[in-house]
C-alpha cells in the first residue's frame, strides 16, 4: 500500500484569526459596570451592552461610536472597537437618562502591544 504525500502548501491548513475579546458591560442608575477597562492597541474588542432600568447611550469620546443601549428587557447593543492609539478614552452615556446622566462615565485604558502602560 502507497503512503499519502505530505500536502502542498497551499494546501496546509491557515492559522486561524485570533478570537475577538468580548466585554460585556451593563448600564444603570448612572453607572457603567465595569467602568474601567483595559485593552490593548490593535486589539479588536467586542461591547456586549445592556441595561438594567431604562435607555442609555454608549459614546467613546472623540471616537466614532455611539449607540444606543435598549432598556431593560429590550436586548443588548453590540458594537465592535479597534483603537490604534495608546492612551485613555472617556465613555459616556449620549442619552438623556436622569438626573445624574452627566456623571455616567467610564474610561477605556489603550496600552502599547508590548504590555506598556500608558500616562
Amino acid at each position: 500500500m502507497g503512503q499519502t504525500p505530505p500536502p502542498l502548501p497551499s494546501e496546509q491548513p491557515t492559522p486561524s484569526a485570533p478570537a475577538r475579546r468580548v466585554v460585556r458591560i451593563s448600564a444603570e442608575r448612572f453607572v457603567f459596570f465595569p467602568s474601567r477597562i483595559t485593552i490593548v492597541a490593535g486589539e479588536e474588542v467586542e461591547f456586549r451592552l445592556k441595561s438594567d432600568d431604562t435607555t442609555h447611550g454608549f459614546r467613546v469620546v472623540g471616537g466614532d461610536v455611539n449607540i444606543a443601549i435598549p432598556k431593560r428587557g429590550k436586548g443588548e447593543a453590540v458594537v465592535v472597537v479597534r483603537l490604534q492609539e495608546p492612551g485613555r478614552y472617556r465613555f459616556e452615556c449620549s442619552r438623556m437618562c436622569g438626573a445624574g446622566h452627566n456623571f455616567m462615565r467610564g474610561e477605556l485604558i489603550v496600552r502599547e502591544a508590548d504590555g506598556r502602560s500608558t500616562p
